[in-house]
């Protein structure tokens, strides 16, 4: 099945991502947390018809997930981007493959400089047991 980016079945399955992912850390990494939040902002009209940006959050403490579609600041990494500059990021599986990585990091690093992306935190000091979700996730977004 696929869904709209950022459509509330999208943030269904994202949530559902991150508490199954949640659930085997606790085995694998009792304790490890992380917290994250996307803002995209101008997004299409049927999804958001008052044109209010969209936004999910996701605060992982304890083995215990906090997820909400709305904006929150007290995050480790925030990014604010624009909805259609971001649905092709959203769309790009890079098959675990370092080059086509380098080529979305890239293609984030174009929409920063056009001012369409911004950037608040740091993630790289994430704990790499987290993993990455970008894949999957792209693997469902229409």
């Amino acid at each position: 099945m696929k869904y709209a980016f950022a459509s509330p079945g999208w943030m269904a399955f994202m949530h559902g991502l991150i508490v199954e992912r949640v659930q085997r850390l606790k085995v694998e990494a009792p304790g490890v947390g992380w917290s994250m939040c996307e803002v995209f902002t101008d997004p299409p009209r049927d999804l958001s018809p008052d044109g209010s940006p969209l936004c999910w959050h996701v605060v992982v403490k304890d083995g215990e997930v906090r997820f909400g579609a709305y904006e929150i600041d007290d995050v480790e990494f925030k990014v604010i981007v624009d909805y259609a500059a971001c649905v092709p990021l959203g769309r790009y599986d890079t098959r675990g493959d370092p080059a086509r990585r380098a080529e979305l990091t890239g293609m984030s690093a174009v929409l920063r400089e056009a001012g369409k992306m911004r950037i608040v935190g740091d993630r790289s000091n994430r704990d790499p047991r987290i993993g990455d979700f970008h894949d999957i996730i792209a693997r469902v977004t229409a």
